[in-house]
């Protein structure tokens, strides 16, 4: 299990008529909810049906860059999901969202931070799950940096 992976997860996205704005192009508040839909699903094949995984935690932060318009097709677009950063307890998704052509649309950097669910104060991640996301460690989100 400490070997690192070649690739993210790859998640197929379906787009809704609903998704489109007046400009024609799914609508960048759309963005957010399909990163979290890859995000979920990835965890979901990370740490399958039964008990496990991170725990609880909460969303601290979320960075979306948005490269240029997805249009909607029937075609479903494309997200890919890595672990960026692994902390004491918290924990940063990198993401892209490509359409089905394979052009890249959005950047995303998701910080989750796991916390106890009684108190909802943070905690520090679980050594075997600080292991796992260890091994799905991959590249920073590659942002472009303002001058």
């Amino acid at each position: 299990m400490n070997e690192r992976p070649s690739e993210p997860a790859e998640i197929a996205l379906h787009l809704r008529w609903g998704d489109m704005d007046i400009n024609n192009h799914v609508n960048n508040v759309q963005y957010a909810r399909l990163f979290e839909e890859a995000r979920v699903r990835t965890m979901k094949s990370w740490f399958g049906k039964g008990p496990g995984g991170t725990g609880s935690f909460h969303i601290a932060r979320q960075e979306i860059e948005f490269v240029a318009p997805l249009l909607y097709s029937t075609d479903p677009a494309i997200a890919k999901v890595w672990i960026s950063r692994v902390g004491t307890s918290s924990f940063d998704f990198g993401a892209e969202l490509r359409d089905s052509l394979g052009d890249l649309k959005a950047l995303c950097e998701t910080t989750g931070v796991t916390v106890d669910p009684q108190t909802g104060s943070s905690r520090p991640i679980e050594s075997e799950v600080r292991e796992f996301l260890r091994t799905r460690l991959i590249d920073p989100v590659p942002f472009r940096r303002r001058a």
